[in-house]
């Protein structure tokens, strides 16, 4: 489970639930998908956070995105 993109499909669920510590954080050293995520998230971008979360669950076929709801569901 990638800790980047489940932040980021916190914020997309509630974005007073995540910090702009944590995004700002989240942001740094990331690339690709998992980046595009973070930094729409960071820059209150909901779309374009939304869309680099579907793209990363398109690149990595292997990562389960029910999972991850179960995780933001806990």
């Amino acid at each position: 489970m990638n800790k980047h993109i489940l932040l980021v499909m916190r914020w997309l669920k509630d974005k007073d639930s995540v910090s702009q510590k944590e995004l700002r954080e989240n942001s740094r050293d990331n690339r690709g998908a998992v980046g595009g995520a973070a930094d729409a998230a960071y820059y209150d971008n909901y779309i374009a956070a939304a869309y680099w979360v579907k793209e990363y669950f398109l690149l990595y076929p292997g990562e389960d995105r029910a999972q991850y709801k179960k995780e933001l569901n806990k």
